[in-house]
This record gives C-alpha cells, sequence and structure tokens, in this order.
C-alpha cells in the first residue's frame, strides 16, 4: 500500500538539476509543516535536470496524520509526462454517456507522476493532471546511452527504488513503525471513501464514480464484467438463468449453514490460560486485558441504568467518559482477539501498533474521567473505583506492548 497524496497537495517543488540527487518541499493542505524531500536518483528525461514547481487548484484538507515530515530514500518516476486519459466533462456526465452505450469527449493529457520511497513511510506517490506546472530550463540532459541503460534497469527491476519495494513488500518483515504507517494509510483511504459515499450515494452509477475517484481500476473492470454478464442472460436464457441461480444459492445457503454448524474453532494453547486467555461467563475465549475492560464497562452501564443516567441525557463531558469506555473495549476486542485465539496469522508489530492507538483512547478517557468528577453522576467512591481500572489496564497495555516487542 502506498501513501496516494494528490488531492491533499497544496503546492511544491521538485529539484533535480544536481546530478543524482532530487530535492524539493511539499506542501499539504492542512497541515502546517511541508515534507522535505532528499532522495537518491534522477528524475525522468522530460524533468532530468530541470526544476518542477506545481500547484494544485482543487485541495481537499488532510485530517489523518501525513507521512513524516524528512522524507529521504531512492527516487522512483518521477516525470510530467505520464500520459492519461482526461474527459471533457465531469465524471457524472461521462458515466452517464457510457451507459447510454455511447464515447464521452476525451482527450489525452500529460499528468504529473512523482513517486519515490522513504524509510519511514514507505512508497508515496503523487498523481495529477489537473496540476499547474511551471518547469524550468534543464542544467543537464541525459545522453542516448544512458537513457538507453536507464530503460534497461527499470525494466529488469534493478533500480534503488525498484529494490527498495521489493524489501518492503515481499523480503522484510513489517515492524509496528511500519504497521503504523499502513493503520495511517487505510485511516486515510477510509476518510476518503466515507467522502465519496456521503457525495455520491444516492447516484445511480455510485459504485463506478467511488471505483474511478478511488483508483480502483479493477473494481471498474469487474462491473463492465458483471453489465457483461448481466447483459447475456438478460438476452439468451433470462427465465432460466434466474431459476438455475436460485437453485445454486438456496444449495450454498444449506452447504453454508451446515459448514457454520460443523465449524468449531481450535482450542488456544492450554499452557497460556490466564496469560493470553481466559473465558468469560459465556465460555467466550477473549484476552485478559479485553475481559477487564468488558466487565468494567458492563458495570459503569450497569450503574448508570440503576441511577437513571444515560449518557445521551448528561452533558458532554459524561458522554466523552462513557463512550471513551465503550470504544476501548470495543478497540481492544478487535487488537487483542488474534492472541487470545493464538492465530497463526498474529503479528506482534501490528497489535504494537493497534496498542499505540489504544493508550490514545485510554488516555483521552481518563482525561474525561476526571473532567466528570465534580458532576455528581456516579458517587465519589465508584467513579474512583472505575478512574482506577482506566489507569490498572493502561499499566496492562504497556507491558503487554514490552513483552509482543521480545517476541
Amino acid at each position: 500500500m502506498a501513501w496516494r497524496l494528490h488531492e491533499h497537495v497544496l503546492r511544491g517543488k521538485i529539484d533535480n538539476r544536481t546530478r543524482g540527487r532530487v530535492t524539493g518541499e511539499i506542501w499539504l493542505a492542512g497541515i502546517d509543516e511541508p515534507l522535505v524531500l532528499e532522495l537518491a536518483g534522477d528524475c525522468a528525461p522530460d524533468l532530468a535536470g530541470c526544476e518542477l514547481s506545481f500547484e494544485n487548484p482543487d485541495p481537499v484538507p488532510m485530517t489523518t496524520k501525513p507521512p513524516a515530515p524528512q522524507q529521504r530514500g531512492p527516487a522512483g518516476d518521477i516525470t510530467a509526462a505520464r500520459k492519461v486519459r482526461v474527459f471533457d466533462v465531469s465524471i457524472e456526465e461521462a458515466l452517464a454517456i457510457s451507459r447510454r452505450g455511447e464515447m464521452p469527449p476525451e482527450h489525452m493529457a500529460n499528468g504529473v507522476y512523482l513517486e519515490w520511497f522513504s524509510e519511514r513511510s514507505g512508497r508515496v506517490v503523487i498523481e495529477s493532471a489537473d496540476y499547474r506546472l511551471q518547469i524550468s530550463e534543464p542544467a543537464w540532459r541525459y545522453s542516448k546511452e544512458e537513457i538507453a541503460e536507464r530503460d534497461r534497469r527499470i525494466a529488469e527491476q534493478e533500480t534503488p527504488f525498484a529494490i527498495a519495494i521489493t524489501q518492503d513488500g515481499e523480503t522484510q518483515e513489517w515492524d509496528e513503525v511500519r504497521y503504523e504507517q499502513f493503520l495511517r494509510e487505510s485511516d486515510a483511504l477510509t476518510e476518503k471513501y466515507g467522502r465519496l459515499l456521503e457525495k455520491y450515494a444516492d447516484h445511480p452509477d455510485s459504485e463506478r464514480i467511488i471505483a474511478r475517484e478511488m483508483g480502483w481500476s479493477w473494481l471498474e473492470e469487474a462491473l463492465d464484467r458483471e453489465d457483461e454478464q448481466e447483459d447475456q442472460h438478460e438476452q439468451e436464457h433470462e427465465h432460466e438463468a434466474e431459476d438455475l441461480e436460485a437453485t445454486i444459492d438456496e444449495e450454498k445457503e444449506d452447504q453454508s449453514e451446515n459448514d457454520i454448524e460443523d465449524y468449531e474453532l481450535p482450542p488456544p494453547d492450554p499452557m497460556r490460560e490466564g496469560i493470553d486467555w481466559v473465558r468469560d461467563e459465556r465460555g467466550h475465549i477473549l484476552h485478559p486485558i479485553e475481559k477487564r475492560a468488558h466487565d468494567a464497562l458492563h458495570g459503569l452501564l450497569d450503574e448508570l441504568k440503576a441511577a437513571e443516567h444515560f449518557p445521551e441525557e448528561e452533558d458532554e463531558q459524561i458522554a466523552d467518559f462513557v463512550s471513551g469506555f465503550m470504544t476501548l473495549s470495543a478497540k481492544l476486542a478487535g487488537a487483542l482477539g488474534g492472541v487470545a485465539r493464538g492465530d497463526d496469522f498474529f503479528e506482534p508489530g501490528m497489535v504494537v501498533a493497534w496498542l499505540k492507538r489504544i493508550l490514545e483512547i485510554l488516555n483521552k478517557t481518563i482525561a474525561a474521567a476526571d473532567a466528570t468528577r465534580v458532576k455528581d453522576f456516579l458517587p465519589a467512591d465508584r467513579l474512583a473505583y472505575y478512574r482506577s481500572e482506566l489507569f490498572a489496564i493502561r499499566e496492562e497495555v504497556l507491558e503487554l506492548i514490552k513483552e509482543l516487542r521480545s517476541r
């Protein structure tokens, strides 16, 4: 997975006037400090020896945590001459025209494509045909022999960038820092998807529009194949296909139910009971820290119910305290479920990255508990108990992080 920042870019510059070195600064909307680039390598022939300045006329503020400010590593493909198809009408109009079986008006354009690999952030990509560009005169140029050698090394994946990407994705184990980056990248994609879903929810071609905006070419292709298959079935075997599909669905449903009934999760390691897993009152397996948070949360909700205090009827600080407790319990279940079950795909680095995020939730919930002391919505000793449980859970999380790092 790569950081894809094109919509958040405000402005930037890339300088390759010194051979073997690409420097630059990129400002992101909503972020105070720019990304500072110190890359090894050179730009593509169209930008080799040049300084490129660019500006995004329609930036989207970035609300998630950005990549590391210092970007050091090998340069990938850095060009302002990547050929892309650009519609002459809006995406909505283009899709409506396509649905009518017509070709929407479009033209080929040069798009800027900036790609590099950073040890702290992994692969970063900026791609757009909408930026306003300024390119200086070149301070140097490739020779024909250098271009041929460059093309050969790219084709055979012998460049430092290609080697770094291969090692990052295939041969090197991810640590907690890389998993944290993965989670931040996922946050950014989820945020973008949410905006698109809200914007196009009522549009008849929402799936196709969102797929295009997210860069999911595989989904666009799948939707095309699905449309073709549907048309073929409707024209040739409409009724037969429906009957057959219904029969298959019934058989699959029956089989799925049988599979669910017959499948039983393997028991966790009995030697790790009380360490990695315990059972709750219903016999369900969960991590001891998860169980502690779960039990404290339900005790708190029971006391609030008995006292006829409900978070949605109280002030914002009480709601923050209770909702923080609820979020904490849910996040611990997600982070520690694999540890409790002893899943084969359990990755200590990923769990540590999750737990570091959970510590932020814990600290906010403790702060919310402190802010509610004067609210008198619980007896002082009971609020002190739940506050002490939060501190105890935090200490256990810190100890677990230390233990996971040693694995």
